[in-house]
Formats: structure tokens, sequence, C-alpha cells
């Protein structure tokens, strides 16, 4: 048997443009729980903050060093544990938009596209 037939016939095809279906509303409603998760997430993540931040344990300057350095690297600094989690969060609140966007470019392009029909696309539906 042909190795690249046989290959070819185990992939399977990829579909045209034409089958591909998007349903804005469920595009619309992944963004709502991409948000929905990113403000769990900030909340928790607000509450915990605090505790992150550490004294230091005695009046020694090898504590205050530990302690600082400490706060620097996991609560306050830049690039610290803190940031990377709340860049994170301005992340998904990002891809929210993006996907919000997306459903709203679909509505409006399928709109455009009935308009442009106009009676002709009638009952097609």
């Amino acid at each position: 048997m042909n190795t690249v037939g046989a290959l070819s016939s185990a992939v399977p095809a990829v579909p045209g443009v034409a089958d591909i279906q998007v349903e804005p509303d469920q595009v619309a409603q992944v963004a709502k729980i991409v948000n929905e998760q990113a403000d769990a997430l900030e909340d928790r993540v607000r509450q915990l903050l605090a505790e992150l931040n550490i004294d230091a344990p005695a009046e020694d300057v090898v504590s205050a060093t530990a302690a600082e350095a400490w706060n620097r690297v996991i609560a306050t600094g830049d690039g610290s544990y803190a940031e990377r989690v709340q860049n994170y969060i301005k992340e998904l609140r990002g891809f929210a938009a993006q996907l919000r966007k997306a459903a709203e470019d679909y509505r409006i392009g399928e709109d455009e596209k009935i308009k442009a029909l106009g009676d002709r696309g009638a009952g097609t539906h």
C-alpha cells in the first residue's frame, strides 16, 4: 500500500468555510463566562494580596533584607507574582472583549449580507 495514500486517508478532511457555522450568541456567552471567571479570580486575588506582603520577623539586617526581597519578588515589585496574576486577569478581560467584538462583527456582517440580498434571502433560513 502507498504510504502517502495511507496517511492521507487517515487524516480527516478539513471542513470548508461553508461547513463552519458561527453562533454569535454562543461566542458572546463564552466571553461572558471568561469575564465572570476573571471577576472571580480578581476578587480572590484582592483578598489574598494583603497576605502576601510580610513584615520582617525580627529587627536584624537579615530579616529585614529577606522580608524586603520576599515582598519585591512575590507581592509588590515589578514582575512580582502578584503583578503577573493581575496581568493574567487583564489578559482574560482582553480576550473576553475580543470575543464580544468578534460576535458583534459577525452579527453585523450577517445583517449586511441579509440586507444586500433583500427579498432574495427571504425564506432561506
